[in-house]
This record gives structure tokens, sequence and C-alpha cells, in this order.
């Protein structure tokens, strides 16, 4: 007996041809019922579901990249932007702190109070001498503005120094912290008279001619004592920061932190004789 062509045909090809025939035969009984395979639809979808999740698994990934890269620079942008607008912030800042430091200073030098003799001119500092050994600096107030040489300079603290130079619109100003300058003095709570000489810096004196005997402490204030006509009497020129006692000498080694500040002197005020200064501003009209 011959055998038939479907029996020739091989394993694989027979039994796809049979699951595909047994499939048509189930969709045309689904197709006519189909709660009859609904317990078994639903059991392969669940078995099915880990397999579509596994298969998402390449588009999820690549989608949480690309969101991290994307949070990740808009953050960073944000960040710099932030920063850009601290730093500018900052900066406004630093203008406003220095405009009200300066408007408080103004307030101090104006609310100084002023002697019936002299005249108070304020000034303000353009400039120091291009001679770096020498304590001198530029003002912007001149002849013109009543100011001459040897008149005394002050800000709301104390002594500066004496005016050197003078030019139509601008002086020259030699601090008392000068090497070259020197201010009789007082002390304060005993009267005892001293000269306090510049060291060169603007930061220290140092009180001459002291005895070892003298009544002088840490901590005393020491004012003008108006002697050689110089510098007037009363005004504050510093305080008694060290004390030291040399052995070989009969005078003390005395150290003064002075009471102007010649370190941020933006604005300063000359005294002016008033007589003088009338007849000085009348000349010049």
């Amino acid at each position: 007996m011959t055998p038939s062509i479907f029996a020739r045909q091989p394993l694989s090809l027979r039994k796809t041809a049979i699951v595909l025939i047994a499939a048509l035969i189930l969709m045309w009984f689904d197709s006519k019922n189909s709660d009859w395979f609904k317990p078994l639809r639903n059991s392969s979808h669940a078995a099915m579901q880990p397999i579509y999740e596994l298969s998402l698994l390449p588009s999820y990934a690549k989608h949480w990249a690309s969101g991290s890269l994307q949070s990740k620079e808009a953050i960073r942008r944000e960040n710099i932007q932030l920063k850009s607008q601290l730093i500018h912030a900052q900066a406004k800042l630093q203008q406003q702190d220095y405009i009200l430091a300066q408007n408080a200073r103004l307030q101090g030098i104006l609310s100084t109070t002023k002697p019936e003799q002299f005249d108070l001119n304020l000034a303000q500092v353009i400039g120091t001498d291009t001679n770096l050994l020498r304590q001198i600096v530029v003002l912007n107030k001149g002849m013109q503005d009543g100011v001459q040489v040897g008149q005394t300079v002050i800000d709301e603290d104390g002594i500066l120094g004496q005016i050197i130079n003078v030019y139509p619109n601008t002086s020259r100003l030699l601090l008392i912290t000068d090497e070259q300058q020197s201010v009789a003095v007082t002390v304060k709570r005993t009267g005892q008279r001293a000269i306090v000489t510049g060291q060169g810096i603007p930061t220290a004196l140092s009180l001459d001619y002291v005895f070892k005997t003298s009544d002088v402490r840490v901590g005393d204030e020491l004012v003008s004592s108006g002697l050689g006509g110089r510098i007037p009497a009363g005004y504050r020129v510093g305080r008694i920061a060290h004390i030291k006692d040399a052995q070989a000498a009969n005078f003390r080694s005395i150290e003064v932190t002075p009471a102007a500040n010649f370190i941020d002197n933006a604005y300063v005020l000359v005294l002016q004789d008033k007589l003088i200064n009338k007849n000085t501003l009348a000349a010049n009209e």
C-alpha cells in the first residue's frame, strides 16, 4: 500500500499543519461562542504578562536615561543661573554696605563739635603722595576754598595731620603718622605733657620723652596740648597701647594707637580760623 502524500511530509511540517488546523478549529468555535475559551484566554494573558514587561525594559531604560540626562542638565543650568544671581546680589549688597558705611561716617564727621574759633571745611581724600615712604595724602580743597599751609586736619575721631602744600583746587596733607611729624600732647588722666611721633605706618605712633617714674598706663588717652601753637589743643591723638621699660634708658618705650582713621580716611575736616577764612574767601571772590 502506497503511503499518502501527508504521511510522506517531514515530521516538523506535519506538526505545524496539525497546529494550524487545531488553531483554525479553535478560532471557529471561539467565534461561535467566546465564553467557552474565556478562562483559557485569561490564563494565557496572565502567563504572557512577564514576557510583555521584559520586552518593554529596553524602552523603559531608554526613557529613564533620557529623562535623567535632561533632569541633570536642567539642574545644572538652574544651579549656574542661581549662582549668577547670587553673585550679582552679593555685589549689589557690597555696594549698599559701602554706601551705608560712608553715609554713617559722613554723619559722624558733620556732627563733630564745631569749635567757636574754627570753621570746619569738609574735604575728600583723592590721592596719595608719589613717595611711598611719606605719609602724605591729597585733598580736593585748595586756595579757592580757604585752605592754607599749616591748617590742622581732623576726622570724627581725632587729629590726622597738617596741610603742607596748597594749590588752587587741591592741597597736600602730612599725616601725624609720618616719621617727620610730631604732636605735643597731654595725658588726659594726669595732665602730663609729652610728644607723639609718627613711625611711618598708619597703625601706630610712639610717645616720647616719658620718664620711667611717670604715671602713665595702658589705655590712657592722649589729646593735643596746643604747645607751640601748631595744632589746636583738645583734640584726640591716640591711646596708649603698650609700655616697655628699657634697662639702659631713662625713658619708657611707649606705643600709641592712633585715634583717627588713617587707613580709610575718605572724608576729612580742615580746621580754618573763622576770621582768616572770611578774609581769604573775600579776596578770592
